[in-house]
């Protein structure tokens, strides 16, 4: 009767050790599962052919990040001299005003934005598909290069460390922008759903861009002093006011041009004049052809709006005398611009871009919203505090 007690007493040793041995295996199964789970690829976005990494959505985040830390150091609250926000070396939790008007919390305001910016990155794959378009190969594989060489230098280490591969910021830096641009252009461009004649483009053109140029005198001089201090050298500069016999002679010179101007001369001429009368061998001539904003507080473009076509004035712009400059500003016709501008190997798009950037936005947020996009899950893995946690 021992024999068979020892007997049994050994068959439940060994069902007990294999029990344990056991439990070991399937705990390794279920950690390897476990990690072949987190080692496949994440995404932001998978659905109807379009895969958007979950690496583009963290980008955006830290993007947005980046973004609200700048709305946060225009704050009173931001002390310069510490680095902290109302006393805190977060600024997370502090209400940002945005570029346009908007307030919120930085923390929401982070994820709202890479959440939008990564649902809009959806609609132009959408858009883009959708109207046939393509990218230039070559161009493309050129470009990779040059950001790789970029990725690896400056990036790498950091946005990996994040979460964000190079294919991820490639495709947010890059390709995405370039699909949106694609898109753009062949729903406004010619045979485009959308398409805008070379009327309505001229029109706007005429009624929205002003041609404008200009060159200034300054009337002061400047002179430098070194000063030295403890073996190092301080070198400051100091401005005086010109004589009145020096700034008339110049107010003379500038009112003349004006005279040729007026009465049909070029500027191109007025400017080599001016250069050769004071020996100047740089280009003074400052040339624009743009929107103004009309609410600008820029004394030059204040003035040209409310200039004419064809005027040309002159105008002191400065806080006080040692600081003051005479400038000759010349409105062109905006007609003489209108065949460069209207050129598609020209500047074509720039006015189509200005014309209907508005509404292709809207026309994305509007396909956002009929095809109901929603983002992985996996987004919210990723919180604005990680870019924090990274800098410590």
């Amino acid at each position: 009767m021992q024999y068979n007690h020892d007997s049994k007493q050994r068959t439940v040793i060994k069902m007990k050790n294999f029990s344990k041995i056991l439990c070991v295996v399937l705990a390794l199964v279920v950690a390897l599962s476990a990690a072949s789970c987190s080692l496949s690829p994440q995404y932001a976005y998978q659905k109807d052919d379009i895969e958007l990494p979950i690496g583009i959505y963290i980008y955006y985040l830290y993007s947005a990040y980046n973004s609200a830390q700048g709305f946060a150091q225009k704050s009173e609250l931001y002390d310069a001299q510490t680095g902290k926000y109302d006393g805190k070396k977060s600024f997370l939790q502090m209400e940002i005003t945005d570029d346009d008007g908007e307030t919120a919390v930085a923390e929401t305001w982070i994820i709202n934005k890479a959440e939008e910016n990564t649902k809009k990155a959806v609609a132009v794959n959408t858009k883009f598909k959708e109207l046939g378009c393509t990218i230039d190969q070559t161009e493309l594989d050129s470009t990779q290069t040059y950001y790789k060489n970029y990725w690896d230098q400056s990036y790498a280490e950091q946005m990996e460390s994040f979460g964000i591969s190079f294919t991820s910021f490639f495709e947010a830096g890059y390709i995405l922008p370039v699909k949106q641009d694609e898109a753009f252009k062949a729903e406004y461009g010619t045979n485009g759903p959308s398409a805008v004649s070379d009327e309505e483009l001229s029109a706007y053109f005429k009624d929205n861009f002003t041609s404008y140029k200009y060159f200034s005198a300054n009337l002061y001089t400047s002179s430098e002093a070194s000063a030295t201090d403890n073996g190092s050298v301080d070198t400051a500069s100091t401005n005086t006011p010109l004589s009145a016999e020096e700034i008339t002679a110049y107010q003379k010179e500038f009112n003349d041009y004006v005279t040729t101007l007026t009465e049909g001369g070029s500027f191109k001429d007025v400017a080599e004049k001016y250069k050769a009368a004071h020996e100047i061998t740089e280009e003074p001539t400052t040339e624009k052809v743009e929107v103004i904003d009309k609410d600008t507080t820029d004394e030059i473009l204040k003035t040209v709006l409310d200039m004419k076509d064809g005027q040309a004035m002159t105008v002191e712009i400065g806080e006080d005398e040692n600081s003051k400059q005479l400038y000759l500003i010349y409105r062109e016709p905006i007609e003489n611009q209108l065949a460069a501008y209207t050129d598609p190997e020209q500047h074509k798009d720039d006015v189509l871009n200005e014309m209907k950037h508005d509404d292709f936005d809207q026309l994305l947020k509007d396909l956002v919203e009929k095809q109901g996009i929603t983002l992985s899950s996996a987004c919210s893995g990723y919180k604005p505090s990680m870019f924090e946690k990274a800098k410590k």
